[in-house]
C-alpha cells in the first residue's frame, strides 16, 4: 500500500527561497537606522511613530552614538519604550529585521 503526496514541488520552492534569503541575511550588514528601527517597529514598541521622533525627543545625538551616555540612554529607553536598554532594543530590531528579510 502507498500514499500519493502532491504539493511537494511548491514546498521545495518555498524552502529554496528561504535558503536564499537566509544566505543574504547571514553575516554583517550596514542597515540604515530608519530601516532598522522602522515606523512599524517604533509604533509597536515605543511611544513614538518613527525613529526620527524618538531621536528628537530623546535629546541625544544619534549621528555620534559613541558620545551618548549609556546609562542616560537606557533610562530614556526604559521610560519611553517596552525595552530596558539600548542593547535590548537593538537586539529586538535585529531579529525583526532578519525575519522581514527572510519574509516571515
Amino acid at each position: 500500500m502507498s500514499i500519493k503526496i502532491s504539493g511537494l514541488d511548491s514546498l521545495s520552492k518555498k524552502l529554496d527561497k528561504i535558503k536564499k534569503s537566509a544566505e543574504k541575511v547571514h553575516g554583517n550588514h550596514s542597515v540604515p537606522i530608519a530601516e532598522f528601527f522602522n515606523n512599524e517597529f517604533m509604533c509597536k514598541y515605543s511611544k513614538f511613530k518613527s525613529f526620527g521622533e524618538f531621536a528628537d525627543k530623546s535629546g541625544f545625538d544619534f549621528s555620534d552614538i559613541e558620545s551618548i551616555n549609556d546609562a542616560e540612554l537606557d533610562a530614556f529607553i526604559c521610560k519611553k519604550t517596552s525595552f530596558s536598554s539600548w542593547e535590548e532594543m537593538k537586539s529586538t530590531a535585529a531579529k525583526d529585521w532578519a525575519l522581514k528579510q527572510l519574509e516571515f
